[in-house]
């Protein structure tokens, strides 16, 4: 039995359902795969994967090799140069495949797409270049990443950055394998890192490049997937990239029924897991237009129990493959009263910025016309062709679903003043639209020329992809690169800024901005000389970066919304209160030694006369007699240490 050529769409993919491809054949199925990748249009994905693997290794070690100053025009030419080369050679070699080997230009896309995301490592590492840190430092956010990779350097069980006999409540897959590579690679876990935000970054690029191939033409997925890096793809939040960057094809590919085959449930099952434990806040904030697609995906179905099936079989994988984050959190949060949510009290200066993107009223370094442009187009091309287009549909849904999350949060805010992250829904609605903008693009072109009788130049096909990706080069190195002549990244220049653990900065921190170094190796040797080498003993510390470097466990964050929901952060600090009143000496060591939420054996506090500051509590020196506590008031930067005998 023989199959006719399907017709082709303008995307590129057959225009006809699925699986009709191979209805009636025996065993199609399982040689569906096969087939895709013996033919010329399956070998892009592996090409990229391998030109990605060659090039990677260059691209890193290359900003030393180089070895200019990031902050100057000569650290900036590298990435940029490097860049525009790859695009110009990249010009030059599709005009000669498409001249005299045309049935080439799917595997050149491929390759295309690695030297893509290898180019995005050049940059980044160039930012990076002279510092140990990651881009924002040990600030912030990052200064809780690092400590929970540091915790994971010593236990591989899902473990709370600050009180590590609690599980974690933020999805702990990036730090993990951040802290177990640190371990794998004998270094510590702040300084690996900044090499995870680059090559988690990079492979992104990658991922939604594979992901999106498998259901438009190669250059189509191309264009998508380096929109989406533009679109949004902060180094610090690189797992939220990775997962983002899956869960929008991933939507497309589980719950509709696009032009191609679909993931294998397993697979699906894989990458739903995956996202769960990476960062979930995605599946979240789209859940509610997941639950229109799905129904009205049911109802168009032929076969309904199978769909069905498919789902539950999708859910269940998932689940085994996240259970080792969720299922430890779920039973801590219902066996101890729920718990305490304030990590969503904090609102940030951005949670009104960004409502319509494509209007320019979002904040970021990467928001331009060119991309507000393609935002606008997506919008308009997700309403208009909802009914023609195969991807209109879900990706509108989850856009609205995640604008709609945004509105009623902002309800909820005012009502209650927890925000629900809510903020961040802009990072997936507008990477959403921007996607959008391209496939509309891809797919009203071609008929607009058709309809026009146009006929343009062969070589004039390309012409938008590669002004595309030199706008790219150009943005993302003004992005995320630190200030040279006025432009530049604040998230890169802390990476220069903030003070090694030992005293002193990297190599070319710049002379002002420098943040103030807390004495992390004088603090270790004062408690290891009263415990002895790695001392285990619940610390409460005025500098968190003192759990960045070291694996030591906390009492509380010192940032009430930083706190996990099971840490009791209110309950903990009214704990810390009562013992900043308590002025009898053995009292206080009795009381701190049997707190409601077990014993604080080390007190690392600031100084000021005889008060002993931890954030806006103070401390008084009588509280910490000889007989009870070991007592270190001679180290730098009027810190003081205590630890119970």
């Amino acid at each position: 039995m023989t199959v006719d050529a399907p017709p082709l769409d303008v995307d590129g993919v057959p225009d006809w359902p699925a699986d009709k491809a191979t209805e009636g054949l025996p065993g199609a199925a399982k040689r569906a795969s096969w087939r895709r990748w013996s033919r010329p249009a399956g070998h892009p994905g592996v090409l990229a994967v391998l030109t990605w693997l060659l090039a990677t290794p260059v691209a890193f070690v290359l900003p030393g090799l180089i070895g200019k100053s990031p902050f100057t025009v000569a650290g900036w030419a590298l990435p940029i140069s490097g860049g525009l080369l790859l695009v110009c050679f990249g010009v030059l070699v599709a005009a000669a495949v498409r001249r005299w080997a045309p049935a080439a230009m799917e595997a050149l896309a491929g390759v295309s797409a690695g030297l893509a995301a290898a180019w995005l490592v050049l940059v980044l590492r160039a930012a990076l270049h002279g510092t140990p840190f990651g881009f924002g430092g040990l600030g912030g956010d990052m200064l809780r990443m690092s400590a929970a990779a540091t915790r994971y350097t010593v236990t591989i069980t899902s473990s709370d950055t600050t009180v590590p006999e609690l599980p974690s409540e933020y999805p702990p897959l990036y730090s993990w394998l951040v802290g177990r590579a640190a371990v794998l690679l004998d270094q510590p876990a702040w300084r690996t890192l900044g090499d995870a935000e680059v090559l988690f970054i990079s492979a992104s690029l990658l991922a939604g490049f594979l992901l999106w191939r498998r259901q438009v033409g190669a250059w189509a997925a191309l264009a998508v997937s380096c929109v989406a890096v533009l679109a949004w793809s902060d180094p610090r939040k690189a797992y939220e990239v990775m997962a983002l960057m899956i869960f929008i094809p991933w939507v497309v590919e589980t719950f509709t029924r696009p032009p191609r085959e679909r993931l294998h449930w397993l697979t699906a099952g894989l990458l739903g897991g995956l996202m769960v434990v990476l960062y979930q806040a995605w599946l979240v904030y789209a859940v509610l237009g997941l639950m229109v697609l799905i129904v009205l995906a049911w109802r168009a179905e032929p076969d309904r129990l199978a769909y069905l099936r498919r789902l539950a079989l999708v859910a269940t994988v998932a689940t085994v493959t996240s259970s080792w984050y969720v299922l430890p959190y779920l039973w801590a949060l219902f066996t101890d009263g729920g718990g305490q949510l304030v990590s969503d009290l904090y609102a940030s200066p951005y949670y009104l910025h960004g409502l319509l993107p494509f209007l320019g009223l979002q904040a970021g370094d990467q928001s331009d016309l060119l991309l507000r442009g393609l935002q606008a187009v997506g919008m308009i091309g997700l309403v208009w062709l909802l009914r023609s287009a195969w991807w209109a549909r879900p990706l509108l849904l989850i856009a609205a679903a995640a604008f709609a999350y945004r509105l009623l949060s902002l309800v909820r805010f005012m009502l209650t003043g927890h925000t629900g992250f809510a903020h961040y829904t802009l990072r997936l609605y507008g990477v959403v639209l921007a996607i959008a903008g391209v496939l509309t693009l891809v797919h009203v072109v071609p008929l607009l020329l058709r309809r026009l009788r146009l006929a343009p130049p062969v070589g004039l096909v390309g012409v938008p992809l590669a002004i595309l990706l030199a706008w790219g080069v150009t943005s993302y190195t003004a992005a995320w690169m630190p200030p040279a002549n006025g432009a530049g990244s604040s998230y890169a220049t802390a990476a220069h800024t903030e003070p090694l653990p030992g005293g002193g900065y990297p190599r070319f921190a710049p002379d002002s901005g420098r943040v103030d170094w807390f004495p992390v190796e004088p603090v270790r040797q004062a408690v290891e000389d009263a415990t002895g080498p790695d001392p285990d003993r619940v610390t409460l510390s005025v500098d968190e970066r003192l759990f960045s470097y070291l694996p030591w466990p906390g009492y509380l964050s010192n940032d009430r919304t930083a706190g996990g929901t099971l840490s009791r952060w209110d309950e903990r600090q009214s704990e810390l209160l009562k013992l900043s009143e308590q002025r009898d000496p053995a009292a206080f060591a009795a009381e701190s030694g049997a707190t409601a939420f077990g014993p604080i054996d080390v007190f690392v506090l600031t100084r000021s006369g005889d008060e002993l500051i931890w954030e806006d509590l103070r401390f008084h020196r009588e509280q910490f007699d000889e007989r009870y506590w070991v007592i270190r008031e001679d180290l730098p930067e009027q810190v003081a240490v205590y630890v119970r005998r």
